[in-house]
């Protein structure tokens, strides 16, 4: 009995660690994106540019592992609005370039505002970056810079 009452409590303690852990990590506030300050403006072609001219900078300057990814304004012309699998709204931007865009998924009190707009509007979406615009060799496709938790 007493050779496994040590390795019980060492469990134990363990398990209470993690535990707490996992609870201090689920219940942490999440980062508002709307008060959260501005890292820079871009037209959508600047923005789509960098990545695609040099994209290990880029996604270092703008992309973060801890799911931080920098917040950026870029303004361009409306090219498409349509709904994803979730219900949400996403708007694709395009510039003078038609190679590269950017798509935008907005957050849901942004449904309102999102009705206002056509295709061919000029518009500025802020939104933090979730992925650069790149080129697939493979398809000879471009794709599109990726941002979520977008408002206007």
């Amino acid at each position: 009995m007493n050779k496994l009452k040590y390795p019980a409590i060492v469990a134990f303690c363990i398990t209470i660690l993690a535990a707490g852990i996992g609870l201090n990590m689920y219940f942490e506030p999440h980062r508002d994106v709307k008060t959260a300050p501005v890292f820079d403006e871009f037209d959508v072609d600047d923005f789509t540019t960098e990545f695609l001219n040099d994209p290990k900078v880029a996604q270092e300057k703008y992309l973060a592992d801890d799911g931080d990814s920098k917040i950026v304004e870029i303004s361009g012309t409306i090219s498409s609005i349509d709904t994803n699998l979730k219900g949400e709204i996403v708007i694709e931007l395009r510039g003078e370039k038609k190679e590269a865009g950017a798509r935008f998924t907005l957050m849901d009190d942004q449904k309102e505002a999102a009705a206002k707009l056509k295709i061919g509007d000029k518009t500025k979406i802020t939104g933090v970056v979730s992925a650069g615009a790149e080129f697939d060799k493979d398809f000879n496709f471009y794709l599109d810079a990726i941002l979520e938790q977008s408002y206007f």
